[in-house]
């Protein structure tokens, strides 16, 4: 399916079997180079991409992700790793170096300038030094959800090349011309320094992200984050990462649904006419159900 309003051509598939969704576009450069900053980013450290898996699945069960149509108000999966990236730059002492750092541990093979911005960075994750941040990923993810809860989103540009927020420029200054669309959450992309790559996001979304992020690092101080409840009750980042709110006391906004990906040929009358509904769908669910227990939640079975 084209999406016309998009910034580039692109076409979104989706693999039925699977379930798979992805973008198609041609001839786009900054894109393929974003795809390689991303990738160096992840090699960078082992804590990334987790944390990035873990805000991306929050954001989508708190209904702040996600633009099916390939439009609308929501933050989309770019906008959200680069709001960790940030995040992670800013530690102390960092986890991640700074795009403007990146740029000058480039080789000259590794210089790149797509449609006049400077897009150089290493290639090989070895021209990188080990971050000397120790911080588990627990209070990595708690300390996310703190410093977006009270962050001022509209009266600062986020940038990844600077490393830090930066005061928005005055509308007659050289910067302001950039071309750099303002809104109620200014996320400048790490080349091209034009594009706002939150400039969908409308100010209700802007306002419910802070509020989730502070509900949820309200939940990440409790007790029900760090113990098992007593009573049976969901709790640790299996509660965080359920559908709805997550402060503490509230009533549990239901279960959490893991999808599984089944051959639909034969349909339910093959899963009906099986003697005690032994088909190949009750074997896939089984081993999926094993997978959950064994290799996410650790348990021996």
């Amino acid at each position: 399916r084209a999406v016309p309003t998009a910034r580039r051509p692109v076409v979104k598939f989706c693999h039925k079997q699977s379930g798979l969704t992805g973008d198609i576009s041609i001839d786009n450069r900054l894109a393929l180079l974003n795809t390689r900053f991303l990738q160096l980013f992840a090699e960078a450290d082992e804590r990334v991409r987790p944390l990035v898996y873990a805000v991306r699945l929050w954001a989508k069960q708190q209904g702040l992700a996600g633009n099916p149509c390939g439009g609308g108000p929501l933050l989309n999966n770019y906008a959200l790793t680069l709001l960790v990236l940030f995040f992670l730059q800013t530690r102390s002492p960092p986890v991640l170096p700074t795009v403007a750092q990146l740029r000058d541990l480039a080789g000259d093979e590794d210089r790149a300038v797509v449609g006049g911005w400077d897009c150089s960075f290493p290639r090989d994750v070895a021209s990188l030094e080990p971050s000397a941040n120790t911080e588990s990923l627990c209070s990595l993810l708690a300390d996310f959800f703190h410093v977006f809860g009270d962050f001022n989103f509209p009266g600062q540009v986020i940038s990844l090349r600077e490393g830090r927020a930066l005061p928005l420029p005055p509308p007659a200054t050289p910067e302001a011309s950039e071309g750099l669309k303002l809104g109620p959450l200014n996320l400048q992309d790490p080349f091209e320094l034009s594009h706002n790559v939150a400039a969908n996001v409308n100010e209700k979304t802007a306002s419910r992200f802070g509020r989730c992020c502070r509900d949820a690092a309200k939940y990440c101080r409790s007790l029900q984050y760090r113990h098992k409840s007593s009573k049976g009750r969901a709790w640790g980042l299996t509660r965080l990462f359920q559908p709805g709110a997550v402060e503490p006391g509230a009533a549990s906004a239901g279960g959490f649904l893991i999808s599984i990906p089944l051959d639909v040929v034969g349909g339910s009358q093959q899963l009906c006419q099986e003697a005690g509904g032994r088909s190949p769908w009750f074997w896939e669910v089984c081993a999926a159900i094993a997978f959950v227990l064994r290799d996410v939640l650790k348990c021996s079975c």
